[in-house]
């Protein structure tokens, strides 16, 4: 690594938190370095570029400094701005109520700024590439050891319901919105982090994982980035509609992934699912229990 922000560095921590595989480290507390295979190159490439422009959108953004491989040439890495704050998942339960729905009310307001960068020309239309993911976990989900009451439910409302995704745009996806990837400083949110998952779709689909995570963490601040997001046009039933749709195909995916990866996950997320059947009435209503009920 030749890099003028690394050879004159005076401090280096290394940041272990987080699922990411990639090795992490802050720089003079002014930079994020991210070290990853190369043959990961292309990928991290596409999403440096696309971090790159989304700084333009959002100050809650990190700036983009360089991107390079290492001298071994087995790995590559880049160097961003490293934004000050926690992961909102360990500050939340500090806040108070107001200061947990103000800080999600300007999460939700941001991402709507990031959803205004459309998709590449070349991108499959959402509804194609959304059904085939989505009947490619319906089929596996035959294999999974839950009630079979439960597979007919969640495959029965999704087919019925899945032509609402058609004619959707396609825009960025930041694709893992939850607290554990955004910040929180001085009580005040700072800063939308991790963007390894980034894809191209439905925008709305951005905040399916709220009544799966974030919900369990803060409902304010869950209700807080709803009402941010759709602060200038209020929530429509079109929303809520695909909320309901993208939430039961995000239980069927997690389900289906849990058990991949061992009994634990598998049974972590089974109650998670479980718990978003219930806020949904078994979707026979799309507006969740915990955002009705406020």
């Amino acid at each position: 690594m030749s890099s003028d922000i690394i050879t004159s560095s005076t401090e280096i921590n290394e940041i272990t938190k987080g699922f990411s595989h990639d090795k992490k480290y802050v720089v003079n507390g002014q930079y994020l370095v991210r070290i990853f295979p190369q043959g990961e190159e292309e990928k991290r490439k596409e999403e440096f570029n696309c971090i790159q422009t989304l700084s333009n959108y959002s100050q809650f953004v990190p700036k983009t400094y360089e991107f390079g491989h290492l001298a071994d040439n087995e790995f590559s890495y880049m160097i961003l701005e490293f934004l000050p704050g926690d992961d909102a998942e360990s500050v939340l339960p500090q806040l108070s109520g107001d200061e947990q729905y103000e800080a999600g009310f300007l999460a939700g307001k941001e991402l709507k700024k990031l959803h205004q960068l459309h998709a590449p020309e070349s991108t499959i239309d959402w509804f194609t590439q959304k059904k085939k993911k989505s009947d490619n976990y319906l089929e596996e989900l035959q294999t999974v050891p839950v009630d079979d009451r439960l597979k007919e439910l969640l495959a029965t409302y999704i087919k019925q319901h899945e032509h609402l995704m058609r004619n959707r745009p396609n825009t960025f996806q930041h694709d893992d919105f939850h607290p554990s990837n955004l910040l929180i400083h001085n009580k005040v949110f700072s800063g939308i982090i991790d963007f390894q998952r980034m894809d191209w779709g439905d925008p709305l689909h951005d905040l399916t994982k709220i009544g799966f995570f974030s919900k369990r963490i803060s409902v304010e601040f869950s209700r807080g980035v709803l009402e941010g997001y759709h602060s200038e046009e209020g929530i429509s039933e079109v929303f809520w509609e695909l909320y309901s749709l993208y939430s039961a195909m995000h239980i069927v995916s997690a389900i289906v992934w849990g058990l991949r990866m061992s009994q634990e996950q598998f049974e972590t997320l089974l109650g998670y699912s479980l718990d978003v059947l219930a806020d949904h009435d078994d979707f026979k209503q799309t507006i969740p229990k915990w955002y009705k009920n406020k």
